[in-house]
C-alpha cells in the first residue's frame, strides 16, 4: 500500500486575548476622559457626548465578547449572507436614511443613529478573508484579485453613492492588506496602484464632489482665503496642538476647544484636543498605545496557521491602522480632512460598536486557533 500525506485542520481552544481586551479598555477610559474636556462650552457647562461615550462603551463591550465567542471558521462560511445583508444596508440607506449635510449615511431611530458604512468595513474582511483563504494561490493570478477587486468595488461605489468619500477610500487599503498577506504579485499590485493613480485626473472630474475638491485643494494650499473656509478645521487644530507644547496646558484648560474655535472636536479633530491638554508627551503616549495594539493584533494574526484567521486579523489592523493614519494626518494637517474617527477615542456610535466588533473578531482568531499538521498513512 502506498502512503500519503493528508493535511488535517483541527480547532483547539487558546486562552482569551486579555492583552487585547485590556488596551481596548484603556483606549475607552481615555475616549471618556478626553471627551468630557472636549463637551466643556464657554458658559463652563459640558456637553452630552461623555455620558453618551459611556453608554455607546458598554454597547462596544458587549458586542467585543459576542465577537469573540463565534467561532470564526462559522462566521466565514456565512460570509456571503453578511456580505448579502451588508450591501442591503448600504442600499437602503440612500434612499430611507436620514440626509444630513449633503449626505445619506445614517438610519435614524430616533434615540440612536446607525451609520452602516461603518459595519460593512467589517463585514467586507470577513468576505474577503474567507473568499480569499478558499481560493488560495488563485491570489497570484489576475482572475483571483479580480474576485477580490469587485468584492471591493461594490460597496466602495454605494458609501461613494452617500456621498461619503473618507469612508469609501478604507476599503482601498483594507483589500490590499489583505491579498497582499494573501501572497499576491507584487508586479500585479503595483500595476494596480499605477492605474489607480493615473485615474486620478478622471475622478476628479466626474466624481470628487464640489466639497470634496475643496477640501483637497485646501489640504495642499490651506492660506490665504481658504485659511477661512475649506482649512479652517485643520488650522485650528494644528492650532491647539501647538499650544499644548510639550506637557500641555492641563487637562480641561485648552482654550481652543471651549472658545469654539476648533469645530468638530469630539469626533474628527479630538486628537487635537488631546494634544492642547495633555502635550506631545501625551499624544505621544496615546499613539504608542495604539502600536502597541497593532503590536497585539500582529501577535496574534502571526500565531494562527489557518489563512483564514490571519487574513481576517490582518484586515482589522489594516482598518485600525488607515484610520488612525489619516485621522492623526488631518489633525496635523499632514492629510486631507476626510471625516474618519480617532478609533475607540473619537465620540460616535457605529464607529465604537463596529470597532470593538472588528477587535472581537481577532480575540475570536486567538480564541479559536487552528492547527495544521500533515499525519502519514498507508
Amino acid at each position: 500500500m502506498s502512503s500519503r500525506a493528508q493535511v488535517v485542520l483541527a480547532r483547539e481552544a487558546s486562552r482569551f486575548p486579555g492583552t487585547l481586551l485590556g488596551v481596548c479598555l484603556l483606549l475607552l477610559a481615555i475616549s471618556v476622559v478626553v471627551l468630557k474636556s472636549a463637551s466643556l462650552q464657554p458658559d463652563g457647562s459640558l456637553g452630552p457626548y461623555m455620558n453618551r461615550q459611556l453608554v455607546w462603551a458598554s454597547v462596544g463591550l458587549a458586542t467585543f465578547f459576542g465577537a469573540s465567542l463565534i467561532p470564526y471558521p462559522k462566521l466565514g462560511r456565512r460570509a456571503w449572507i453578511v456580505y448579502l445583508v451588508g450591501l442591503a444596508a448600504l442600499g437602503a440607506v440612500l434612499f430611507l436614511g436620514t440626509k444630513i449635510n449633503g449626505s445619506r449615511r445614517w438610519f435614524d431611530f430616533g434615540v440612536v443613529r446607525v451609520q452602516p458604512s461603518e459595519l460593512m468595513k467589517y463585514v467586507l474582511v470577513i468576505t474577503l478573508a474567507h473568499v480569499v483563504a478558499r481560493r488560495g494561490e488563485e491570489i497570484k493570478t489576475w482572475g483571483g484579485l479580480l474576485e477580490a477587486g469587485v468584492i471591493s468595488a461594490i460597496p466602495f461605489g454605494f458609501v461613494m453613492l452617500q456621498p461619503d468619500l473618507g469612508t469609501s477610500l478604507t476599503f482601498i487599503p483594507i483589500a490590499g492588506a489583505i491579498v497582499f498577506a494573501a501572497g499576491a504579485r507584487l508586479l500585479h499590485l503595483g500595476l494596480l496602484a499605477a492605474a489607480a493613480l493615473a485615474s486620478l485626473p478622471l475622478a476628479w472630474l466626474f466624481v470628487f464632489k464640489d466639497y470634496q475638491k475643496d477640501r483637497v485643494l485646501s489640504f495642499l494650499t490651506p492660506t490665504g482665503d481658504r485659511a477661512l473656509e475649506g482649512a479652517y478645521q485643520t488650522n485650528q487644530s494644528m492650532i491647539a496642538i501647538g499650544n499644548g507644547g510639550l506637557w500641555g496646558r492641563g487637562y480641561m484648560e485648552g482654550t481652543q476647544g471651549p472658545l469654539g474655535f476648533l469645530p468638530e472636536r469630539h469626533t474628527d479633530f479630538v486628537f487635537g484636543v488631546i494634544g492642547e491638554d495633555f502635550g506631545l508627551v501625551g499624544a505621544a503616549a496615546l499613539l504608542g498605545l495604539y502600536g502597541y495594539l497593532i503590536c497585539v493584533l500582529g501577535q496574534i494574526a502571526t500565531r494562527t496557521r489557518d489563512p483564514e484567521g490571519r487574513l481576517l486579523v490582518v484586515g482589522v489592523t489594516a482598518i485600525l491602522a488607515t484610520q488612525l493614519a489619516v485621522n492623526v494626518g488631518m489633525a496635523m494637517g499632514l492629510t486631507p480632512v476626510t471625516g474618519l474617527t480617532l478609533p475607540l477615542v473619537s465620540y460616535g456610535g457605529s464607529s465604537l460598536v463596529a470597532a470593538m466588533c472588528g477587535f472581537g473578531l481577532a480575540a475570536s482568531v486567538a480564541r479559536h486557533r487552528v492547527r495544521m499538521f500533515v499525519p502519514a498513512g498507508d
